[in-house]
């Protein structure tokens, strides 16, 4: 069987996709001989607008799973193309355009509404991360249960707990962290819901007046403008920290310092910086919707992300609260052994097999 993915999400700055093309190929070549797989970039073109991605997966990409006579196409963000010369596969990590359109722009907005419903009717088969995603792509994409599989997703061997002092005190230093701190980890947008996080974190301070700092790590999109007001409105420039983008070795650092990890978003097809944080020993405050409970069960405490208050009484709580703290890492040891990459990989080639009839 000849398979070639898509790697285009690789070469630029790594996101969720790009982590998830690299772990499932770097897992493929070590469990998998009997088949033969292709991959697919194009190191020129590296973070693609949305027409630039639509011409690379119907026309490059195309032509060069074409070129090597593949009996199957992968393409591991969202759409596969629209002419089938193979069977095709593509792995929809979750419909956030879909579902919150308003963040977007009049081309994105059309890729979503009217492109990628036509595109994933071409698919022989849709991964998905979660079970929550999967009700999503069969209500808003109309496609048939029976086309979609549930393949949970699993972090990189670098999340774990980290000992080396020397790195430890380099970041602590850097974003002077000397004492204990809140994290939260994502691109500065409306649906990580960094608004309400700000919030609650304003009446911790005001409530307990500690010296404790929120460090948010992620780039800064198009909602940074807004709440830097917010912080500003609040008296809080000098207790909310942004990193900026870090280094998957330095994530798991600031994940393991964290005293609490807050994740709040408003939907997430997965959630996979929840997950990190519990491989790497952080405590998990994060929402009760979407994917996230699915992620968690219950080894995080789950709030309702539209209330301020519910994030505020979920932090306050945990972080005055040395035993419950324990009692989340340890629950969040045992859950994420649940995850793996070679797991991911296995049940991927059990789709391959599927469709070639093996």
């Amino acid at each position: 069987m000849r398979v070639g993915i898509d790697m285009q999400s690789t070469t630029g700055q790594r996101t969720g996709i790009g982590t998830y093309a690299a772990s499932l190929a770097g897992e493929l070549k070590k469990i998998d001989n009997g088949n033969q797989y292709f991959y697919y970039s194009s190191p020129r073109r590296k973070d693609l607008r949305t027409y630039e991605r639509i011409y690379w997966e119907n026309v490059t990409l195309l032509n060069r799973a074409r070129r090597d006579k593949v009996d199957i196409l992968h393409t591991v963000g969202f759409a596969p193309p629209v002419r089938k010369s193979c069977k095709l596969i593509a792995t929809i990590h979750d419909l956030i355009g879909m579902i919150f359109p308003g963040n977007l722009g009049p081309v994105s907005r059309l890729y979503w509404s009217k492109w990628l419903p036509w595109a994933s009717s071409k698919a022989d088969r849709i991964i998905v991360s979660s079970e929550n995603t999967k009700k999503d792509v069969i209500r808003l994409l109309k496609v048939k249960e029976d086309k979609v599989r549930v393949i949970l997703l699993a972090v990189g061997d670098e999340f774990k707990p980290v000992t080396d002092k020397r790195l430890l005190g380099e970041l602590a230093g850097k974003y002077n962290l000397e004492n204990g701190f809140f994290l939260s980890v994502s691109t500065v947008e409306p649906r990580k819901n960094f608004s309400r996080l700000i919030e609650a974190f304003g009446l911790f301070k005001k409530n307990l007046k500690g010296p404790e700092k929120l460090v948010i790590v992620g780039m800064k999109g198009w909602d940074y403008p807004e709440i830097m007001d917010k912080i500003r409105n609040l008296g809080l420039e000098n207790e909310v920290v942004f990193t900026g983008y870090v280094s998957g070795v330095e994530l798991a650092a600031l994940y393991g310092m964290a005293k609490i990890f807050v994740f709040p978003s408003l939907y997430e097809g997965f959630g996979l910086p929840v997950l990190e944080a519990m491989a790497c020993g952080a405590p998990v405050v994060t929402s009760n919707t979407s994917s996230l409970p699915e992620v968690t069960g219950e080894a995080a405490m789950k709030v309702n992300p539209l209330s301020v208050d519910e994030i505020y009484g979920a932090i306050e709580k945990l972080w005055c609260n040395d035993s419950l703290r324990k009692e989340l890492i340890d629950r969040a040891s045992q859950k994420v052994k649940q995850f793996s990459w070679r797991k991911t990989a296995h049940e991927v080639v059990k789709v391959y097999e599927e469709l070639c009839g093996k």
